[in-house]
């Protein structure tokens, strides 16, 4: 049976994902970052660069982004939904918390 870690979930005021953006750039080892532009597609698009992604989805480009990256020795994955206002719905796992049967 797959066990999943817990997420983390959280609405972040635009402020708030300026700076996620900011300690993301600065105290983690980017692995990818991959635009989320149409809402029903099995898809994945090319990554993209963290600054793109952070301007894109501020601005209403970006339906949202997925951002893998190190910290700390581990492995993360935070998914940021774009809402109004430049806020932002984070979704947050630790990937190599995923273990299989």
């Amino acid at each position: 049976m797959l066990k999943l870690p817990p997420l983390q979930q959280a609405i972040l005021e635009a402020d708030v994902v300026a700076r996620l953006f900011h300690d993301l750039a600065t105290c983690t080892q980017i692995r990818a970052v991959v635009p989320k532009r149409r809402l029903h597609t099995q898809v994945e698009e090319a990554p993209i660069e963290l600054a793109t992604a952070q301007e894109e989805l501020c601005r209403g480009i970006l339906r949202g982004v997925q951002i893998r990256y190190l910290y700390e020795g581990r492995e993360w994955c935070d998914t940021l939904l774009g809402l109004d206002g430049g806020r932002a719905r984070l979704v947050r796992i630790a990937t190599d918390e995923l273990t299989g049967p």
